[in-house]
């Protein structure tokens, strides 16, 4: 196989075979809010604010930078169409962006919290966050 050339990817295909069961790994396209060959993004089950999304790579990682260059653009593309389709639905002054690393088997996930007008949520240890301004 040349060098850079990718597998094509079944939509089914799970990464987790070997890994304890992973709700992330489990998920159909159609029970996310937008799914793509590469990752997918959902609403957070216990959200800091309304529309409070996750995004996740189909891979099971531990870390982003586990990920490999074709995954993280995917990754970063698609918290770039969420924070979209939010700022569009809602007024919000800005976003919080948080890496939710974890070392321990667990899948890596991307955190994306709007900042709404006149709320102040505090956000989470142990998730690095990044402020990624306004819209």
């Amino acid at each position: 196989m040349p060098i850079g050339h990718r597998m094509p990817s079944c939509p089914t295909a799970r990464y987790s075979i070997r890994l304890p069961s992973c709700v992330y790994c489990s998920i159909q396209p159609e029970e996310a809010w937008i799914s793509t060959e590469e990752a997918i993004a959902l609403p957070h089950p216990e959200p800091l604010v309304t529309c409070h999304m996750l995004v996740a790579p189909r891979r099971h990682v531990g870390t982003f930078y586990d990920l490999d260059v074709q995954e993280q653009r995917a990754v970063w593309a698609l918290v770039t169409e969420v924070r979209g389709r939010v700022a569009c639905s809602m007024r919000t002054v800005g976003f919080d962006i948080g890496f939710a690393d974890n070392t321990q088997g667990a899948h890596v996930l991307i955190h994306v919290v709007p900042r709404l007008p006149g709320e102040r949520v505090v956000l989470p240890a142990g998730i690095e966050w990044v402020d990624a301004g306004g819209q």
